[in-house]
């Protein structure tokens, strides 16, 4: 007995050192460094919680996407740009749902893409001057990270959370915008030059108009594929919608269109076959459609000015930004300039604000060229395609507009490359997948 009792404490010696140093550490860090301490403080809570309640880590990890945390901070943490260490944070985070959950590689044709169009970079393509190795890898890894969310065996019933939350975050990050404006950290609206006002929430105005574009989108195949629970998908869908609306974005409000016509054209032949509660959901959302479009008249009638540029008529000057990237790109058409020698092609001859062309397909251009943003395209259609083929039928053209609407999107925006876009579609993708096999 004696033997197992000094055996116990030779044991427990080494954790009680690590916690005597770790409070040694933490209580020094918070006299000199209060900033530090109190992120490693968090850190180590979220660790504990991911370790012990993974599925919860993953909620908190999805509804961070509702803020653009580079937009509230625009600095750099212990020596890394802040965009940066998020991404690096929400891989720590996570790696205990990958253990439980483990990974299954249906969905991962994107992820090889990624790792062939660095091969491309470094053995192929024909460099800017100002592109570096550190350039092309930091860009591997931003761009791969969401396709990784494709890949998690999630369980059922955390996937229909998830699919809650996605509908969840347009307004998530206006409560968090509320909450920052009060802080006087962030103002919940903007105001052009234009004089148009904007919503913005917690983010940048297209930034909130991209949560807002997963929100009806995932609203509308919800509703389809889960009637039991669409007293809650229509009433985010209307939220959403206005939301969409407030921030006067016209990419996703135009990418929507086709999957907005089939709604009224799938509900109207419904009641036409007898089904008169129909009618109700027909009525509201003429009524909701009228209301959003009187409001923002006038905001709509400031953004639509006109001015003339050598191309013609163009409402943001993204017709030159396409001109010059493509332009550049003619150097080298088939192999590009190397991964994330995009986001260094701007030398000043374009507005600061088009560091990447707002045209996803320009962009994978620039970068791969013709080899690698076709083998980027297919490889989307092909998870596109999988996933179409485990849905219902009667939710498969619903997913199909969806789907034609992120292509839309996507020649007018950085669709595949911002967070608060390219995660959570990822992350809807996957749990559509799960949830429907």
């Amino acid at each position: 007995m004696t033997n197992f009792h000094w055996a116990s404490k030779m044991i427990a010696l080494p954790y009680g050192m690590l916690l005597l140093l770790s409070a040694l550490f933490l209580g020094t860090a918070v006299i000199y460094q209060p900033v530090l301490a109190i992120a490693a403080v968090l850190l180590i809570i979220l660790l504990g919680v991911s370790i012990s309640r993974p599925e919860l880590i993953s909620y908190f990890v999805l509804l961070t996407t509702a803020i653009s945390i580079n937009f509230l901070y625009n600095g750099s943490l212990f020596g890394m740009e802040i965009l940066s260490l998020y991404k690096l944070a929400i891989v720590g985070l996570l790696v205990p749902c990958i253990l439980v959950n483990g990974l299954r590689f249906r969905l991962s044709y994107p992820l090889w893409v990624m790792v062939v169009l660095v091969f491309i970079t470094f053995g192929f393509s024909i460099w800017l001057p100002q592109m570096t190795s550190s350039i092309a890898i930091k860009a591997f890894i931003g761009l791969s990270l969401p396709f990784v969310f494709l890949l998690i065996n999630w369980k059922k019933e955390v996937a229909e959370t998830h699919i809650r939350i996605i509908c969840l975050l347009p307004a998530v990050s206006l409560v968090a915008g509320v909450l920052l404006q009060a802080a006087h950290l962030h103002s919940l609206m903007d105001v052009e030059f234009t004089g148009a006002v904007r919503i913005q929430g917690a983010n940048i105005p297209a930034h909130l108009a991209m949560l807002a574009f997963m929100g009806i989108a995932v609203c509308f195949i919800e509703i389809k594929r889960k009637p039991q629970n669409a007293r809650f998908f229509y009433s985010m869908l209307a939220l959403n919608f206005f939301i969409l609306i407030g921030t006067g974005t016209r990419g996703p409000i135009l990418a929507l269109v086709l999957l907005l016509l089939y709604y009224f054209y799938d509900i109207s032949r419904q009641y036409l076959k007898g089904r008169t509660y129909f009618l109700i959901p027909l009525i509201c959302s003429f009524l909701l459609i009228f209301a959003a479009v009187v409001m923002q008249l006038d905001n709509i009638k400031k953004r639509s000015f006109e001015r003339t540029t050598e191309t013609g008529i163009d409402l943001s000057g993204r017709a030159e930004a396409w001109e010059y990237f493509l332009n550049k790109a003619e150097v080298s058409p088939w192999t590009g300039r190397g991964l994330g020698a995009v986001t260094v092609a701007n030398d000043g001859t374009l507005y600061k604000g088009f560091v990447v062309p707002h045209n996803e397909y320009i962009r994978f251009y620039f970068d791969g060229g013709y080899i690698g943003a076709i083998l980027l395209l297919l490889s989307l259609l092909t998870v596109f395609s999988l996933i179409y083929k485990a849905l219902a039928p009667p939710v498969k053209p619903y997913y199909l507009f969806f789907i034609a609407g992120f292509l839309i999107y996507s020649f007018s925006d950085n669709t595949l490359s911002t967070v608060q876009f390219i995660i959570p579609f990822c992350w809807y993708l996957n749990c559509l997948y799960r949830s429907s096999q």
